[in-house]
C-alpha cells in the first residue's frame, strides 16, 4: 500500500495544472466578453446620437438649409467613425462565429461600418448641391456643366449608398435582440429614403446633360397624360407638348390637344401581337391610348409616329407625365396665375383641373384651361432660380408612383435613365423577380376614375410537386360615385356612348406576371371568366373586364404559377391612380 502512494501525486499535479488552465480560459473568455460587452456598450451610445442626427440631416437637406448640413456633418462622422473602429478589431470579428449573440454583433457591425462610409461621401453631396445653386443664369433651369462635371462624385456617393442599403437589407433583424433590431430598422429607415434619390440625381447627373441640350439642342416631347380616365401609364393622352432644350434653357414651341388627331383606320405602327391581344388595335389607331402599353419604349414610339405625321418634327426625347407631377414642380416653385384670374398651387391643382372642368365647361374651355396651366408652369420652369434640393423633393413622390416615364432616341442616353423612369414595365422588373404588376384601362370614355377604391392582394395559393407556386393576385374595386351620377354632364359619366350605362365604371384590368410566369384562371364575382391570355418576353398577362354601377363592389382573382424562388420575392406595382388604393403582399412562400 505503501508503495503505490508517490504514484498519486503526479495526477494532482496534472489535475492542478488543468483547473490552472481551464481557469485561465475562463478569465480569458470572461476578458474577452467583458470587452466586447463594453464596446457593445459604446456603440450603442453612438449609435444612439446619430439617429436623430441622421433624421435632422436628411431634413435640413429636403429644406435646403446646407448650413445647418455643414454644422452636422462632423458631429454625425465622429460618431460614426468612433462607432466603426469599436466594432473593427479582431476581437469583435472572432465574437461574431459565437451563436445567437454573433448576429447581434455582426449587425451592429455592419450598422456601424455603413454610416461611416455614408458620412465620409457627405461633404462631397453638400458642395454638388451647392455647386448647382449656385448658377447666376436666371434663364438655365440646371447649370448642365456643372451637373456634368460633378457626375463622377455623385456616382460614388450613390455607390456608397446603395451598398448600404444592400447591406442593411441583407440583415434579419428577425434574429435579433430587441435593441439591436430597433437600431436596424431606424438606420434602414434613413437608408431607404436617400438611397432613391440618390440613385435618381446620380443618373441625372449622367443623362440631363445631354437631354436638356448641353451638346447640341434638343426636341422634348411632353406627353401629358390625364388620370381622370385610366390607361397602363397612368392616364389618356390628353395634351402634347414640344419643348426645344439648349444649353438648359427651355423654350415651349407649342402644343396640341388629343382631339387634334384624326383616328386611324389601322395602327399608326405595328404593334407585338400581344398587345392587341391584349388591347386590340386601338393602342395604334387613337392618341389618346399611346400610354396603354406597359413598354413604354412601344408608347415612345407611337407618340412621335404622332407627332410626326402632325408637324413633321422627329422628338430626341418623349417625357410622359401627369397632372400631380405639375402638383409637385408648383410645391416647389410656388403657384401659378392664369389667365382667367385663378391661381393654380399644388393642393387646388386636382379640382381645378381634373374635376371642376368636367362638371362646368365645355371642350373648348377645358382645352384653354389645360393649355394656360402648362404654359404657366412651363413658363416658370423655364425662368430658373428654382431651388434644386426642394425640386428634387417635390418630384420623389410621383416618380416612385410611376408618374413620370422618361425614353430617349439615344440607345446609350436611354440605358442610363434607370428603371424607375422607364415606365410601367421597368418598374416592374425593378421591383424583383418575383413582382407583379396591376394595370387598368378605362373603357367608360369618360372622366369616373376618382370614384374607383381599388385594393391588390398578392398571396401564395398553393404548391406544386414540379416546384412551382401558384400565386393569386386579387384585384377588390368598389365604386364610390353618387347615386344620382347618371345626371351629371357626360363629360364626365360617358353618358352611355361607349357601352357603359351612365354612371356606371367601366375598366378593363390586367395582370402581367414575372419572367418564368404562367397564367392560370381568372375569376371575377365568384365564377370562371374568359380572360384573354397573352406571353410576352416569358412573361404571362391575363386581362379581364369588369363594370361597376354606384356603391358596387366587385373582386377579381387572377391566378398565376412560377417558380417557388421567384414566389418568394412577390410584389406588385400598379397604374398611378387618382382614387385610393392599397397594396398586400402576404410573407407565406411554400415550404
Amino acid at each position: 500500500m505503501s508503495g503505490a502512494t508517490p504514484a498519486l501525486a503526479p495526477r494532482r499535479k496534472g489535475a492542478r495544472v488543468i483547473v490552472i488552465v481551464l481557469g485561465l480560459a475562463l478569465l480569458v473568455l470572461v476578458g474577452l466578453s467583458t470587452w466586447v460587452g463594453v464596446r457593445a456598450l459604446l456603440i450603442k451610445s453612438e449609435v444612439d446620437s446619430l439617429t436623430p442626427l441622421a433624421q435632422e440631416l436628411k431634413s435640413a437637406f429636403e429644406s435646403g438649409d446646407l448650413d445647418r448640413v455643414d454644422q452636422l456633418i462632423p458631429d454625425f462622422a465622429g460618431h460614426a467613425e468612433t462607432a466603426a473602429s469599436l466594432s473593427s478589431d479582431p476581437v469583435w470579428a472572432a465574437a461574431e462565429a459565437v451563436p445567437a449573440v454573433g448576429t447581434n454583433l455582426q449587425a451592429v457591425r455592419i450598422v456601424a461600418s455603413e454610416l461611416d462610409a455614408i458620412s465620409a461621401q457627405l461633404p462631397a453631396l453638400t458642395a454638388f448641391v451647392r455647386d448647382l445653386s449656385a448658377s447666376e443664369d436666371s434663364g438655365q433651369l440646371l447649370p448642365l456643366a456643372t451637373l456634368r462635371d460633378a457626375s463622377g462624385s455623385i456616382d460614388e456617393l450613390n455607390g456608397t449608398m446603395q451598398d448600404a442599403a444592400e447591406q442593411l437589407d441583407a440583415v434579419d433583424t428577425s434574429a435579433l435582440i430587441s435593441p439591436v433590431s430597433r437600431g436596424v430598422d431606424e438606420v434602414r429607415e434613413f437608408v431607404d429614403v436617400a438611397a432613391p434619390a440618390l440613385d435618381a440625381a446620380a443618373r441625372a447627373s449622367d443623362v440631363l446633360p445631354a437631354i436638356l441640350g448641353l451638346d447640341r439642342e434638343r426636341t422634348i416631347l411632353v406627353m401629358l397624360q390625364n388620370p381622370a380616365e385610366l390607361r397602363t401609364g397612368g392616364g389618356i393622352t390628353g395634351t402634347f407638348a414640344e419643348v426645344k432644350a439648349s444649353d438648359g434653357r427651355l423654350s415651349l414651341v407649342g402644343q396640341a390637344q388629343s382631339r387634334e388627331f384624326a383616328p386611324h383606320a389601322a395602327s399608326i405602327v405595328d404593334l407585338p401581337a400581344e398587345v392587341t391581344t391584349v388591347y386590340s388595335d386601338v393602342v395604334g389607331r387613337f392618341v389618346q391610348n399611346a400610354s396603354a402599353p406597359a413598354d413604354f419604349a412601344l408608347t415612345a414610339e407611337i407618340a412621335t409616329a404622332w407627332w410626326q405625321e402632325r408637324t413633321g418634327t422627329t422628338p430626341d426625347t418623349i417625357v410622359s407625365v401627369d397632372p400631380y407631377v405639375l402638383g409637385a414642380l408648383l410645391s416647389a416653385t410656388g403657384p401659378v396665375d392664369l389667365p382667367n384670374g385663378t391661381q393654380l398651387t399644388a393642393d387646388n391643382l386636382e379640382e381645378m383641373l381634373l374635376v371642376q372642368p368636367y362638371l362646368t365647361m365645355s371642350s373648348e374651355e377645358q382645352t384653354e384651361l389645360y393649355q394656360a396651366a402648362v404654359d404657366a408652369v412651363f413658363t416658370r420652369l423655364s425662368s430658373g432660380g428654382i431651388d434644386i434640393v426642394s425640386l428634387a423633393t417635390a418630384l420623389q413622390a410621383p416618380i416612385e408612383q410611376g408618374r413620370i416615364s422618361v425614353w430617349n432616341a439615344d440607345p446609350a442616353e436611354n440605358e442610363g435613365i434607370g428603371a424607375s423612369l422607364s415606365g410601367p414595365r421597368a418598374r416592374q422588373d425593378a421591383a424583383g423577380d418575383g413582382a407583379f404588376a396591376v394595370y387598368f384601362n378605362d373603357a367608360t370614355g369618360a372622366k369616373m376614375a376618382r370614384f374607383l377604391d381599388i385594393d391588390i392582394d398578392a398571396a401564395v395559393s398553393g404548391c406544386t410537386p414540379q416546384g412551382l407556386a401558384e400565386v393569386v393576385v386579387t384585384v377588390d374595386m368598389a365604386s364610390t360615385a353618387p347615386a344620382d351620377v347618371e345626371t351629371w354632364p357626360t363629360s364626365v359619366t360617358g353618358g352611355g356612348l361607349f357601352g357603359v350605362g351612365a354612371g356606371d365604371i367601366g375598366t378593363n384590368v390586367s395582370v402581367e406576371g414575372p419572367r418564368g410566369s404562367f397564367a392560370g384562371e381568372v375569376i371575377v364575382k365568384g365564377e370562371t371568366y374568359p380572360a384573354a391570355t397573352a406571353m410576352s418576353d416569358g412573361r404571362a398577362t391575363s386581362a379581364a373586364r369588369v363594370n361597376l354601377s354606384p356603391a358596387e363592389e366587385n373582386r377579381l382573382e387572377f391566378h398565376f404559377f412560377l417558380p417557388e424562388d421567384q414566389a418568394r420575392q412577390l410584389a406588385i406595382v400598379h397604374t398611378p391612380l387618382m382614387g385610393p388604393s392599397s397594396v398586400t403582399v402576404a410573407e407565406r412562400a411554400c415550404v
